[in-house]
């Protein structure tokens, strides 16, 4: 582990561009990453990894010990953090449980192991047969103590900052500020909740942190 000195120090507000493998402690199996490569070996559903990431210290952007270990070992520092079940995503609770009829599960995920949304609740199928499915709707990582090895690249300054932003929320669009206005475009096939809140998130965020007076969205579909 290497220690951060004073000017290196960072502090709440700084955004940080960081890399990062979680691997599950008792297992050894990887479950997030940022290096594309360690993703693609992974095979895990769902788990894409484009490079270092961009965070924002002090928005909860990562886990607390996490935040505390960047601080800490400053930029360009490395090293490897535990973070307990208590930190991550909780202790796994036996009344998250439930058994529905099995058409409500999507025909094409019915598979044990599978997560998968139901009610528009995302759940694991933890078993399924022709009438019935049992769901589990505690985080796959709930009760896991989750290790990371962890590098902090450097601060991250101007234009990258709104690309970082962008890129945090998982908005497919094109954004630009420029003249105090953050300019949106998005095209699509279709309307979704999910981008719409995805979007509503990334504008807020823009607003609190970039220089940005007003904001333009376009959206084309093309569905």
């Amino acid at each position: 582990m290497t220690s951060t000195d004073h000017a290196d120090a960072l502090t709440d507000g700084d955004f940080v561009r960081i890399e990062y493998t979680a691997r599950a402690v008792e297992s050894g199996h990887v479950v997030d990453t940022t290096d594309p490569a360690v993703a693609a070996d992974a095979d895990i559903d769902g788990l894409d990894a484009d490079g270092p990431i961009v965070i924002v210290l002090g928005e909860e952007h990562v886990f607390e010990p996490i935040e505390e270990t960047i601080r800490s070992i400053g930029i360009s520092g490395s090293t490897t953090v535990t973070v307990d079940p208590d930190d991550a995503f909780g202790e796994r609770d036996p009344n998250k449980r439930e058994t529905v009829p099995t058409s409500l599960v999507p025909a094409d995920r019915r598979e044990a192991g599978r997560t998968v949304s139901v009610a528009g609740r995302e759940c694991v199928i933890e078993s399924v047969n022709d009438e019935t499915a049992h769901l589990d709707y505690n985080h796959s990582l709930a009760g896991v103590t989750l290790e990371y090895d962890l590098s902090v690249g450097g601060r991250v300054t101007g234009r990258d900052r709104v690309e970082g932003l962008r890129a945090l929320h998982g908005l497919d669009a094109e954004a630009v500020v420029s003249d105090d206005q953050l300019s949106i475009s998005i095209t699509a096939t279709d309307p979704s909740q999910e981008r719409d809140r995805r979007l509503r998130a990334f504008i807020g965020d823009a607003r609190r942190f970039l220089p940005v007076e007003e904001v333009s969205v376009t959206e084309s579909y093309s569905g």
